[in-house]
């Protein structure tokens, strides 16, 4: 079943994961025996990122066991056409099986139609398009009145407002009043779908725990919605994958039609209810010529709240999660000199505070996780204290430590006009993404500097 997972993964995650597998399905009712040995493509397209990189992989026969490196599709012609234009992929030299854009490769427009070719000696070519979604964006997310869905609660803040989390308009309490995200667009894309995050590690479920299965008592704590349709440039968000109390990011995702077809015929969940679409589908639609898998666009942008247990008092701001020991990290690197800095910001929340900041230095290019564009180890140098009120022992002694940093590939947020993706750091060998991170690439006519920092609260 594995390649079947990496391809529902794909589509309703370039964010967040879909429900487990059903171990009694059969693999057969979704892949015939034509399908062993069929290119899987791999790509999302995110309006307002650059391109991205492709992974191709080939699929096993059931009984086979799989894995991403053994399966790798590699020797191939890869190339992407936007208009009369095509950027040609060069193989990755540390990832079997990914291609990667040129470096001159554009930024992904919006209402725009890209084509994939994938070549390979002596097959037919795999070819795929996609005609990326509108530019979206969230201009305000409003709690409505659950009788009345015409009568607004009141405003919650969004990322562009700052304060997301400890603004007393963004503290909801659990299935009280409905959300309204109101859109800015200039047209429809396919579909919508909300990825939740629940940003929280340790906090109580929102339900009573023996109203649930087994199974379920331990759920993850990102989920996906189903598939959504816009109501008067307007979406209203479940409740359904909010398990969990504490803060939440929620990105929304405005799909292309390839999206959509793949996510709406998986045929996997086999406990939805009559009437889906896709419910008498033997096999995935992927919109792919000569092979499956997924080529698709989106555009994403993002909100966060925080949610209290149904009848629980009103808290305010960090008080809800915990308060005081704040922490942030932001760093600056000049991918030409490999000169930057890294500084520290720490509140204690009883008016101890510090800031201070290291030299970066021996900054080098390493191998990046497989979710990642590219990665960079470094050290701590000199030292700079900005403020010292009695919260800095701890930083001051970091001198000489070497990080090892990479940017994702998922955008996490929109600031600005500019994408920012996730940041990942590694630990005795494991890549883990950082949930309060944050990375982007800003480039002049002289010089590319890697933003990115990250939040310890």
């Amino acid at each position: 079943m594995n390649i079947l997972f990496l391809l529902l993964m794909l589509a309703l995650l370039a964010c967040d994961a879909p429900g487990p597998l059903k171990a009694e399905r059969n693999t057969d009712e979704l892949f015939g025996p034509s399908e062993d040995h069929s290119t899987v493509v791999d790509a999302i397209l995110f309006v307002g990122a650059p391109l991205p990189h492709v992974d191709l992989r080939r699929t096993a026969a059931p009984g086979i066991a799989y894995s991403s490196a053994a399966f790798a599709l590699e020797g191939a012609l890869v190339s992407i056409q936007q208009d009369d234009v095509i950027f040609n992929y060069n193989p990755d030299p540390h990832i079997p099986g990914r291609y990667l854009p040129s470096l001159n490769a554009p930024i992904v427009t919006p209402d725009t139609r890209y084509e994939l070719r994938v070549v390979v000696e002596g097959e037919p070519v795999v070819r795929a398009t996609t005609t990326t979604p509108p530019r979206m964006q969230i201009a305000e997310v409003a709690l409505m009145d659950n009788e009345d869905l015409d009568t607004e609660l009141r405003r919650l803040n969004t990322f562009a407002d700052g304060n997301v989390y400890e603004a007393p308009e963004n503290q909801l309490e659990y299935t009280v009043g409905t959300l309204e995200v109101r859109l800015q667009s200039d047209g429809d894309a396919a579909s919508y779908q909300f990825g939740m995050t629940n940003l929280e590690e340790t906090s109580s479920l929102l339900v009573d725990s023996d109203l649930l299965d087994d199974d379920e008592e331990d759920r993850e704590r990102r989920e996906t919605s189903p598939l959504l349709r816009l109501n008067d440039s307007a979406l209203y968000m479940p409740w359904d994958g909010i398990f969990y109390s504490g803060r939440y990011t929620i990105k929304l995702f405005a799909v292309d039609q390839n999206w959509f077809d793949l996510v709406r015929t998986d045929n996997i969940d086999d406990e939805r209810e009559a009437g889906e679409a896709g419910q008498g589908f033997q096999r995935p639609l992927f919109n792919i010529e000569n092979g499956i898998g997924l080529f698709a666009s989106a555009s994403v942008d993002s909100f966060g709240f925080f949610v209290r247990p149904e009848g629980a008092p009103p808290c305010s701001g960090c008080a809800c999660w915990g308060c005081g020991d704040r922490r942030s990290w932001s760093g600056i690197l000049d991918t030409n000199t490999g000169m930057g800095r890294l500084r520290f910001e720490r509140d204690v929340g009883t008016g101890d505070t510090c800031e201070l900041s290291f030299e970066i230095v021996e900054a080098t290019t390493i191998d990046p996780c497989p979710d990642c564009a590219f990665a960079v180890s470094f050290e701590l140098g000199e030292l700079t204290v900005y403020k010292d009120e009695g919260a800095c022992e701890e930083a001051e002694g970091l001198g000489g430590t070497r990080l090892r940093l990479a940017q994702g590939n998922e955008v996490v947020a929109e600031g600005g006009g500019t994408p920012r993706f996730g940041l990942y750091a590694e630990s005795e060998g494991i890549w883990q993404q950082m949930e309060m991170g944050w990375s982007f690439l800003l480039s002049t006519a002289s010089q590319q500097q890697w933003l990115f920092g990250f939040s310890e609260n």
